[in-house]
């Protein structure tokens, strides 16, 4: 699935599709479903977007695939704003267990335009942050979700994200452990030198450092080319991802 042959991108972030491809309306996260996780509300409309998700995204000649398969790939278009210094993000959220496991469901993501920090963080049972990590990712960067961590997406840029993803089809997402932090245990805000920077969030009672990694030197469990794309691999070799289910 490539940005400009299969859809483009257009300026109010929706996307235009080829006839081929089957895609659903997008679901669209306003500032009002957000502004609980951000450091500080603003005065901004509720009805500002700030993301846009299509679930479900495949060619025709493939839906068949995924169905067999039970995993499904999505899209997400994250706009270029602030949030009073804050760059914009995702809501965020952790996974459920998979049945009859005390693991929780991995996933795959990857940069198709722009540039992203993904947030991993590790909760203890208490709901305190174990270990957090920044993953700085750029277009054609794949970046695994392991089990057992949260994930929020920032977009650090002053272009959209576009990003995709693998997930098992009927997967879904635990929101509670961040909204109640209003949160992860870091923002990442725009400070008045015009750089960007890290603050810890209050909301949480410990305290851990924060690892900042390069997409490419991430442990992966997959050996995945950078030039194919995460939807290529997956066609080719779909037995590949039956890590995700």
């Amino acid at each position: 699935m490539k940005i400009g042959s299969d859809f483009k991108l257009q300026e109010d972030g929706i996307l235009q599709f080829v006839p081929e491809i089957t895609h659903p309306e997008p679901d669209i996260r306003f500032y009002k479903d957000a502004a609980h996780v951000f450091m500080n509300k603003i005065e901004m409309p509720g009805d500002t977007p700030l993301y846009y998700m299509y679930r479900n995204v495949a060619f025709t000649e493939h839906i068949e695939l995924f169905n067999q398969s039970d995993i499904r790939y999505d899209i997400t278009i994250l706009l270029p704003l602030k949030i009073g210094q804050e760059y914009n993000k995702t809501i965020g959220h952790f996974h459920p267990n998979k049945p009859n496991s005390s693991e929780t469901y991995p996933e795959y993501y990857e940069v198709l335009a722009g540039e992203a920090l993904y947030i991993l963080q590790k909760n203890s049972r208490s709901g305190d942050v174990e270990e957090i990590m920044a993953i700085e990712a750029k277009e054609g960067d794949k970046v695994f979700i392991p089990p057992g961590y949260g994930h929020i997406t920032i977009n650090p840029g002053d272009q959209p994200l576009v990003m995709g993803n693998l997930i098992e089809k009927n997967f879904k997402s635990v929101y509670d452990p961040f909204a109640q932090k209003k949160g992860a245990a870091y923002y990442l805000i725009e400070t008045e030198s015009g750089k960007s920077d890290f603050i810890k969030n209050p909301n949480y009672h410990n305290s851990v450092g924060l690892k900042i990694m390069a997409a490419p030197n991430l442990s992966q469990p997959l050996q995945l080319s950078r030039n194919k794309t995460l939807y290529e691999n997956f066609i080719e070799h779909p037995q590949d991802f039956e890590l995700l289910k």
